[in-house]
């Protein structure tokens, strides 16, 4: 009788669905990991610009007192995050462009309302409140 050494067709083929699985599975939680991660780094992004917003108010605190635009009904100043940039108060990332990690966009024309409540400057950033 012959010994025959080696692994028969069928238990190739299983081996290579259950690895097929098992990378299928491994691939999506590296994915979604990678965009979890991605997110915060984005919100981590978004409070460093909150912080350089409230230091570059210090310097506008007499337009900021004497505005005519209202933001929930207190005194406000509408910048851009291209305004902290062009006045120092914030690093860009590439080619003097703030970038969103998410999508590698630039957000330099995104918004940020200043506004004085109670003698005191607080900021507020739609993507903040939306995505945070």
């Amino acid at each position: 009788m012959k010994n025959k050494k080696g692994f028969t067709l069928i238990e190739l083929l299983c081996v290579i669905a259950i690895l097929a699985v098992v990378t299928t599975i491994a691939s999506a939680s590296v994915i979604n990991l990678s965009n979890s991660s991605k997110e915060n780094l984005y919100c981590a992004k978004l409070e460093m610009i909150e912080s350089a917003a409230k230091s570059y108010s210090v310097g506008y605190m007499y337009e900021l007192n004497n505005s005519t635009n209202f933001y929930d009904g207190y005194k406000s100043l509408v910048i851009t995050i291209n305004d902290l940039v062009e006045s120092g108060n914030l690093s860009p990332d590439k080619n003097d462009n703030v970038l969103n990690p998410m999508n590698n966009e630039s957000i330099n024309n995104m918004q940020i309302i200043l506004y004085l409540k109670n003698n005191q400057v607080y900021v507020h950033i739609d993507d903040l409140d939306n995505v945070c």
